[in-house]
Formats: C-alpha cells, sequence, structure tokens
C-alpha cells in the first residue's frame, strides 16, 4: 500500500471517530429535555430588559411560543392578568426568538416586549428552549409542581384553551 492510500485511510478513520463521538454527544442531550414525571432542566435567560431570569425558579406554569400567532395569544392573556394574579399561579413566559432577523427584533418586537408589565424570558439561540416541545401555532405549556417536577405539556392554540390551563395551575 503506497503512503496516500494509508493516509487517507488513516483521516478517514479519524473522521469517523469524531463524527462517532459527535453523535454520541448528541444522544446526552435527552437528559436536558423537559419530559412528565422528571425535573424540569435549570437554565437562566435573560428577561426583555436584559436582567437575569431563573428557569424554572419558583415557577409552577412556563409557557413557550415560538410563532407570532401563539405569542399573540399568551400576551393576551398575560396581559389581562394582574401581577398577583401572574404571581399566585407562578407564570414564566419564554418567547423563542432566536431565528427572528435581528433587525426586527431590535427595533420591533424587543421595544414592545420592554413596553410590557411582565416578565419574557428572550432566547437568543437553539439551545435556550430547544429543549421544550413545541407544536407549531400553539402555545406550549408545561405545567410544573412545587418542586420543579413537570405535571404535565400541554398546548393551547386559542386564548380559551390557555387561561382553562392556567386555571387548572391555580387550583
Amino acid at each position: 500500500m503506497t503512503r496516500l492510500p494509508v493516509l487517507l485511510l488513516a483521516a478517514l478513520f479519524a473522521i469517523s471517530t469524531l463524527f462517532l463521538a459527535a453523535c454520541d454527544g448528541g444522544a446526552d442531550a435527552s437528559a436536558d429535555e423537559v419530559v412528565e414525571g422528571e425535573a424540569f432542566p435549570e437554565r437562566t435567560l435573560n428577561d426583555q430588559h436584559g436582567n437575569p431570569l431563573q428557569i424554572p425558579g419558583d415557577a409552577r406554569v412556563i409557557l413557550k411560543t415560538v410563532e407570532m400567532a401563539p405569542a399573540d395569544i399568551a400576551n393576551a392573556v398575560l396581559g389581562e392578568m394582574t401581577e398577583e394574579e401572574r404571581n399566585a399561579i407562578g407564570v414564566i413566559y419564554i418567547a423563542d426568538i432566536h431565528q427572528m432577523p435581528p433587525h426586527v427584533m431590535e427595533n420591533v418586537v424587543l421595544p414592545r416586549m420592554q413596553a410590557r408589565e411582565y416578565p419574557t424570558a428572550v432566547t437568543q439561540s437553539e439551545q435556550d428552549a430547544g429543549f421544550m416541545p413545541h407544536t407549531p401555532e400553539e402555545v406550549t405549556v408545561i405545567l410544573l409542581d412545587g418542586e420543579g417536577t413537570v405535571t404535565g405539556i400541554h398546548a393551547a392554540a386559542s386564548e380559551d384553551r390557555l387561561k382553562e390551563l392556567l386555571e387548572q395551575a391555580g387550583e
């Protein structure tokens, strides 16, 4: 065997080893996925004002939106609630906007978020909220017990459904 094929074979072996290691590393990432009956993975995200927000913290309900229509649903419902009502239920809202064009995010979306009186965690990358389930065009609603264990994973496609899930969480 000449020297060139031996070097190519060695390089192919090294690349294959790195590829397999990367695939194995991806398998470990599932440990951070949200699963009913398990603890919600701890995260720190910034809110719309750049302040750190510990998730889940004391939350009993975590809302996540990706698209605009479910964000409108979440904002309408949260906007109707008083701070006391939101705190009594323990709601944290995550706006997964990491794929939004920067110009739109900085000049339109973020100023609107900053005008709201309730905290909204804002994502910067897929890792920030990609571990959470997502149903397109619906608000993801994750219910937690007092210890941070996931007790339910739901989706709400309307304000009425989201209100119903929040009422259940408050009981």
